[in-house]
């Protein structure tokens, strides 16, 4: 069918936790051929991958000369500095991120058959790294005055989709959960390798973190079948949306589910700074692999920078809750979009697919 309907969908930054996402569910689409591009392949048995640094003009030219024309993109590649946090307000880095696009939009318009790319974006759109954000975060609001490769990269596809003639739309999630080995940003993969470890160790799941408030969630599953109903419906060209879940949580309140559905208790909280101890406990997580005979890799390379930002989502050191940094999702659901997810639910789905998958032990 896919020949048919002549979609050849191009999902850029397919190793990441929204790439691998949106790579899986075109490609087990019988609607859509997919392929994906990224230096690391994505652990998938379906689609076609085909390696490239973005930062090579030449190497995406070539790659891309090889495959399908791409009638739609997704663009979800972003490049981030060791530490993370530093990276969001580095001025050259930005540059990077906006010249990625270009490079991938220099090769994928050669074809002339684009149609539609997506744009990822977040919650830093509304200026939620830099203080506090107004709540709900919507998008008919001005551009919040401060530097972000999101503002250089909407205006250079905004730009060449007008030269180009084809429809964008860009989208702001909140925080991601999903699978993706050594992504920089997913709170799923601290997460599930500080239980193993404890449980590994005889002691109870304690929270690690400090004060923290409600917050809302984006699966990576959900996002990807949103990228798909952007794609092709008239009313997501040119367009910027919020989307998330569909509702909110608080890390405490869902803690004792996610120990039930690990196996395991919970325990007094104890705070823990994660991207300082956890690399420790590197031979601690090879005993976890080995013992249970997981597929899983190293523990730096499976979460990788996700320990610092599980301690910035867990609000490590806080006494009291964060600023909320909440958005609408209301244009979204007026447009026509208005699939969900419970938050609870989706912690409990991802928990038990990576026992299912072997990637953390089973309960």
């Amino acid at each position: 069918m896919s020949e048919r309907l002549g979609r050849n969908a191009l999902i850029v930054g397919a190793s990441g936790i929204v790439g691998r996402a949106a790579f899986e569910h075109f490609a087990r689409s019988a609607e859509w051929s997919a392929v994906g591009v990224s230096r690391r392949a994505p652990d998938l048995k379906i689609g076609t991958h085909v390696p490239l640094d973005l930062l090579d003009a030449d190497a995406c030219r070539r790659g891309l000369a090889e495959q399908p024309a791409p009638t739609h993109i997704v663009y979800a590649a972003l490049q981030e500095k060791p530490g993370l946090i530093e990276g969001w307000y580095d001025p050259a880095l930005m540059e990077t991120n906006r010249r990625m696009l270009e490079n991938l939009l220099d090769a994928a318009e050669a074809s002339g058959a684009v149609e539609h790319v997506s744009l990822l974006q977040g919650t830093k759109a509304y200026g939620a790294h830099v203080g506090r954000m107004k709540v709900p975060g919507r998008e008919r609001e001005e551009r919040h005055p401060h530097d972000n490769f999101y503002w250089l990269q909407e205006d250079l596809l905004r730009e060449r989709a007008a030269a180009g003639g084809y429809a964008w739309t860009a989208w702001r999630p909140p925080v991601i959960y999903g699978h993706a080995f050594g992504a920089p940003m997913n709170p799923i993969a601290p997460l599930v390798t500080y239980a193993a470890i404890a449980k590994h160790e005889g002691r109870p799941l304690c929270w690690p973190g400090g004060r923290t408030g409600p917050v809302d969630g984006m699966d990576a599953r959900l996002l990807a079948r949103a990228l798909e109903w952007g794609a092709t419906n008239e009313a997501a060209r040119d367009e910027v949306f919020n989307i998330s879940n569909g509702d909110v949580f608080v890390w405490e309140n869902v803690w004792e589910t996610i120990a039930k559905t690990l196996g395991m208790e919970v325990g007094e909280p104890e705070p823990m700074c994660l991207a300082a101890e956890m690399p420790e406990k590197a031979l601690v997580w090879a005993e976890v692999v080995e013992r249970h005979g997981l597929r899983s890799p190293g523990l730096m390379e499976f979460v990788g920078d996700s320990f610092v930002y599980a301690d910035l989502h867990f609000g490590l050191e806080r006494t009291h809750a964060a600023p909320p940094n909440m958005m609408s999702t209301i244009k979204l659901r007026q447009a026509g979009f208005s699939d969900c997810i419970d938050s609870e639910d989706m912690l409990v789905e991802w928990i038990e697919w990576m026992q299912q998958e072997k990637l953390i032990p089973s309960v």
